[in-house]
């Protein structure tokens, strides 16, 4: 182990880096914070490091982790955590290169800007199977909120990202349903053998370069007048439980 006390340590200012995009688009490094998150990474030989009065509680994932470890002092490392109550720990992790979309069904998150709902959105799909996720002109899927809304899936995920006319081109043979209140009802969808859904922007809803490249617009209904729209994380989730069910009934 390696004890960290100065704040100006080179590994302590690339942490702190990595914190905007920027550095993280410039490292290829993105950073993975808390005891669920760390415990659940399947490559533990990268970088590790604990705050030093939470070493003890952390000491089942110190005795599994291959890589370094860095034992920081507690002043040091609350300057580099990204959380208001952090557990202590956090892992370097390396930002993996997207392998080309080729799932039967496959996520676009179209201009998610929150990075919770995007995190979430990333966690449901991969629970529900669909690891393929594409994010087009939305949030970035390596913020570290993103990462910690995931809850892991980040990790399970193939992450493609670009701009909506790149997303677009990489759709080529996918059939492209959009999710939209005014849409057909997502319970009766007998999805084809190989389908894009895109959930939209929080806000503004489907871009127009996504609603004038869809092949079918889908809703979930709603019962009650007086709710307007639901979030977007709940919407997608919900439609990606019921496509995933049809496509196997």
């Amino acid at each position: 182990m390696k004890t960290i006390t100065s704040a100006q340590n080179g590994q302590i200012k690339l942490l702190r880096s990595l914190k905007d995009k920027k550095g993280r688009s410039a490292n290829g490094l993105f950073v993975a914070e808390g005891g669920n998150l760390v415990k659940d990474m399947q490559d533990k030989s990268g970088a590790l490091f604990v705050r030093a009065s939470d070493t003890d509680r952390h000491g089942h994932i110190l005795s599994l982790w291959k890589g370094e470890i860095n034992l920081v002092a507690d002043g040091v490392f609350d300057s580099v955590t990204d959380t208001v109550q952090s557990q202590g720990i956090l892992a370097l992790v390396s930002v993996p290169v997207p392998s080309p979309l080729s799932q039967r069904i496959v996520l676009v998150m179209d201009g998610i800007s929150d990075p919770g709902n995007a995190g979430t959105i990333i966690r449901t799909a991969c629970a529900m199977g669909i690891t393929d996720i594409a994010a087009a002109d939305s949030a970035d899927c390596y913020n570290p909120k993103v990462v910690r809304a995931s809850m892991g899936g980040i990790f399970q995920a193939n992450l493609v990202t670009g701009s909506r006319l790149e997303i677009l081109d990489l759709l080529k043979g996918y059939t492209v349903a959009v999710l939209d209140m005014g849409g057909k009802d997502v319970y009766h969808y007998k999805p084809p053998p190989n389908l894009a859904l895109v959930v939209g922007n929080e806000a503004h809803g489907i871009s127009a370069e996504f609603r004038e490249r869809a092949d079918a617009v889908l809703a979930v209904p709603m019962a009650c007048e007086r709710i307007e729209s639901l979030n977007a994380a709940v919407s997608a989730s919900i439609a990606l439980s019921v496509i995933t069910h049809n496509a196997n009934a």
